[in-house]
């Protein structure tokens, strides 16, 4: 798994690549989003555009850091989810809870809004 993170202003953005299957693959992906949330980063948006598939233990991860970002006043948002992922978030309804975008572009909008 590759994790890139990148800001646009006050807006963090984070892309990965890859499968996120919880292990220690996504090792990387965990140490950067507890990173951006001591730096004290409070506007977030995952991209999701070159993940393949996640498992539950990679869907752990981050609802896990929705959780942390949502307790410190934060917002969290995801983008790019393909056919495969958004199944996964439909069919374990996290469609109605998370904020998910079709594109980073709509998702970076979103926070300009």
């Amino acid at each position: 798994m590759e994790v890139s993170i990148r800001r646009d202003g006050d807006l963090t953005i984070l892309s990965l690549a890859g499968k996120i299957l919880g292990g220690h693959e996504s090792d990387e992906l965990r140490r950067e989003l507890d990173r951006i949330l001591e730096r004290g980063d409070r506007r977030l948006l995952v991209d999701l555009r070159d993940v393949p598939w996640m498992n539950s233990a990679g869907l752990g991860i981050l609802l896990s850091a929705y959780s942390r970002m949502k307790e410190t006043g934060g917002t969290i948002r995801f983008s790019g989810a393909g056919d495969r992922v958004r199944g996964i978030l439909k069919t374990t309804k996290l469609l109605t809870v998370l904020e998910v975008h079709d594109d980073e572009e709509s998702g970076i909008q979103s926070f300009r809004s």
